[in-house]
C-alpha cells in the first residue's frame, strides 16, 4: 500500500494492494499452543476457503519466554510461505485468553507495527483481532487494533471480506462505516470513552454507527462443523485431533464465560463433523493416536457415547476437555477406561456446598465423595479435583469444609484403590477466581491477593501430607494481572506500551500504571455503573447478569440454559 503525495486518496489504499488478499492470522503464544486452539485453526481454514483470500499463519517459537527470550528476526516469517509480516495486508490476532494482550503487544513490537492505531499510516497492514477474549471485553486493545471480530466466525468473517473486496471504495472510512454494520464487527474507532476522575463513565458512539455491537453467533447447530485441521509433532498434545463436541454449554455456572458468551448452548451433528475429521486426516495421510473431544462440558450432547463407541473400536484413545459429574455413566466411564484413560477431572468448583450454591452448581459433597469413588471403582488411576476459591461471600468455614471434603475423597480412593491392587494419587486444583466480564460475577471484586495466599497455606497445612495426595496452587498475582486485563478499558494501551518500554516486566508495568490496577481489581461495580465490555451486545434482557448476580448473593439457583422452554435471559 502507498500514499500519494497528493492530498488525493490512492484507492489501493482501501482495495486490495495484491491479488490475493495477504492475511497473517498471528495466535499470540508459543507454536504448541496454537497448534491446540481449534478456533485458530478453523478461522485459518475459513480463510483459506474464501475466493480472493489467502491466509498465513504466525505464532511464537517454542524457545521464546516474555522478558527473558526474544524471538530471532529469521523467525519473524509467516510459518507456510516464510513472508515477512510487510508483505501482508492484513494482521490478524486470534486471541482466546486475556494474558496473551501482552503478547499482542510484543508480536507487533517483532514486527514493527506501532502500538497505538494513530501512529501507524496507510502504508502499515490493517490490525484486527478476534476470539473469544476479544467478544468477552475488546476494549484494552481498543487503541490498538483497527477492526474487532466479535463472536463465532463462521459466516461473520465472510461478509466482512465479501464487502471488502467486492465493493470500490474511494476511502478506507467508507468501507469500516459499511463494516459497522455487519453483526459482529466492531470499529473502536467510532466510539469514543468518556472518563471522569479514574473511572469510564460511558461510550459515544460516531453517527450512523449501531450504539452497541451485537456479538454474531451461528444459529443453527448444522452449521457447524469445526474440528482439527493441522497435525503436526509441534502441537502440544501430539498425535492427537481435536473435535468440537458442544459450543456454549447449558449449566449456567456464573464465573464461567463459557456458559453466558457462547449463548445458546448448540449440539453440532458429531457423525458429520468426525467423518470430515477422518476424511481431513485421510487426505493428510495422517494417523493419530488420540481425539481429544472439546467443548464446555462434553457429556451434554445425547450421542456423545455413541462417537466415543467409534472412537474406541477405531483402536484410539478419548480425551476430554470437560466432564460433568451428574453426566457421567458407568457405560461411559467403563469406555474410556477401555479406551486407555487414567485420569479424569472432577469439578467441585466451589469449596463448598454453600458455594457451589452461590455458583449456581447444585453439588452435595456426599455427592461428590461418592462419585470419586465410583470412577475409582471403575478403574480411573488418578483423580484431579478442580475448585475456585475466593468466591462472593466465601470464609474460612467454607475453605473447613473443603479440606473435610478432601479428606474424605482421600479415604476412600486408598480404600477403593487397595481393593484393586493399584494405586494413582489425587491432584487438587485451586484456583483464584477472575470475576469474568459478560458473567454474572462481571461486577464483584477480586478476592484480595494476601487473603487468597493465606487460604492456600490453610488447605496446604491440613492437606499436604496426606498420602497419595499432591498440591496445585494458582498464582493470586497472576490471577490478579489476568482481572485487570479482563476488567481493563482502553487506557491499558499505557500499560501495555509501558510492558514493551521496561523490557516485558508485567509486575513492573502494573505499579507505574494509570488509574491504579486495583481500581479494575478490587473494585465493587454497582448496576448503575458503566462497565467498558457493555459496548458488546450478547443479546441478554438488560437485567439478566444482574438479577443473576443478586441472585448468587442469596444463593440461590437460576435454572439450566433449556432452550425449548426457558426464557429467562433473552437470547432465545
Amino acid at each position: 500500500m502507498k500514499i500519494l503525495e497528493s492530498n488525493t486518496i490512492d484507492p489501493e489504499i482501501v482495495q486490495p494492494s495484491r491479488t490475493p488478499y495477504r492475511v497473517l492470522l498471528v495466535y499470540p503464544n508459543t507454536r504448541t499452543v496454537a497448534l491446540s486452539n481449534l478456533g485458530y485453526q478453523q478461522v485459518f481454514r475459513l480463510l483459506n476457503n474464501m475466493e480472493g483470500v489467502s491466509c498465513d499463519m504466525f505464532s511464537l517459537p517454542d524457545y521464546w519466554e516474555p522478558g527473558e527470550v526474544e524471538v530471532s528476526s529469521k523467525d519473524i516469517r509467516s510459518e507456510k510461505l516464510g513472508l515477512r509480516p510487510d508483505e501482508f495486508d492484513m494482521i490478524a490476532f486470534s486471541v482466546s485468553y486475556e494474558p496473551d494482550y501482552l503478547h499482542v503487544a510484543s508480536v507487533l513490537e517483532y514486527f514493527h507495527i506501532p502500538l497505538a492505531r494513530k501512529k501507524r499510516g496507510d502504508s502499515y497492514p490493517l490490525v484486527t483481532a478476534g476470539g473469544s477474549a476479544i467478544f468477552i471485553n475488546p476494549e484494552p486493545l481498543g487503541d490498538i487494533c483497527d477492526v474487532f471480530f466479535v463472536g463465532e466466525a463462521e459466516e461473520m468473517v465472510n461478509r466482512f471480506f465479501r464487502l471488502f473486496l467486492e465493493r470500490q471504495w474511494t476511502e478506507r472510512d467508507e468501507f469500516f462505516k459499511s463494516a459497522a454494520s455487519i453483526p459482529g464487527i466492531y470499529i473502536p474507532k467510532f466510539y469514543q470513552p468518556v472518563y471522569s476522575g479514574d473511572r469510564q463513565t460511558e461510550i459515544q458512539s460516531a453517527p450512523d454507527v449501531p450504539g452497541r455491537v451485537t456479538r454474531h453467533w451461528v444459529e443453527q447447530s448444522k452449521d457447524l462443523c469445526t474440528h482439527s485441521e493441522i497435525h503436526e509433532e509441534e502441537a502440544a498434545f501430539k498425535n492427537m485431533a481435536l473435535l468440537e463436541v458442544t459450543r456454549g454449554c447449558l449449566w449456567a455456572c456464573r464465573f464461567c464465560t463459557a456458559g453466558f458468551i457462547y449463548r445458546p448452548p448448540r449440539l453440532p451433528d458429531l457423525d458429520k463433523t468426525y467423518d470430515s475429521l477422518s476424511k481431513h486426516l485421510a487426505g493428510e495421510n495422517k494417523e493419530i493416536d488420540t481425539v481429544g473431544l472439546l467443548g464446555p462440558s462434553v457429556t451434554d450432547h445425547p450421542r456423545l457415547f455413541e462417537l466415543a463407541q467409534r472412537i474406541v473400536e477405531e483402536g484410539r484413545t478419548l480425551s476430554f476437555s470437560s466432564l460433568r459429574m451428574e453426566t457421567l455413566t458407568e457405560q461411559l466411564v467403563d469406555l474410556i477406561v477401555k479406551s486407555g484413560q487414567k485420569t479424569l477431572t472432577v469439578a467441585v468448583d466451589g469449596p463448598s456446598e454453600r458455594m457451589r450454591e452461590v455458583i449456581n452448581k447444585q453439588a452435595t459433597d456426599e455427592f461428590i465423595v461418592e462419585k470419586c469413588k465410583f470412577l475409582v471403582e471403575q478403574g480411573i488411576l488418578h483423580l484431579k479435583i478442580y475448585s475456585i476459591i475466593g468466591l462472593p461471600g466465601e470464609t474460612d468455614e467454607d475453605i473447613d469444609q473443603f479440606i473435610n471434603l478432601i479428606t474424605q475423597v482421600q479415604k476412600n480412593y486408598v480404600e477403593s484403590s487397595r481393593g484393586r491392587g493399584k494405586i494413582g494419587h489425587v491432584i487438587i486444583s485451586l484456583s483464584p477466581l477472575v470475576p469474568k466480564p459478560g458473567t454474572p460475577f462481571q461486577w464483584h471484586p477480586m478476592e484480595k491477593v494476601g487473603e487468597l495466599k493465606r487460604r492456600f497455606m490453610k488447605v496446604r497445612k491440613a492437606l499436604g501430607r496426606l498420602p497419595s495426595i499432591k498440591l496445585s496452587f494458582g498464582s493470586p498475582h497472576e490471577a490478579y494481572l489476568q482481572t485487570y486485563l479482563s476488567r481493563g478499558d482502553r487506557r491499558l494501551m499505557d500499560f501495555l506500551q509501558a510492558y514493551l518500554d521496561n523490557g516485558k516486566d508485567a509486575k513492573q508495568a502494573l505499579k507505574s500504571a494509570q488509574p491504579n490496577p486495583d481500581e479494575f481489581v478490587y473494585r465493587q461495580f454497582q448496576k448503575k455503573d458503566c462497565l467498558p465490555w457493555d459496548i458488546i451486545d450478547h443479546g441478554y434482557f438488560q437485567n439478566f447478569l444482574w438479577q443473576d448476580y443478586q441472585r448468587s448473593l442469596r444463593e440461590v439457583a437460576t435454572p439450566v440454559c433449556d432452550t425449548a422452554t426457558c426464557k429467562i435471559c433473552g437470547v432465545c
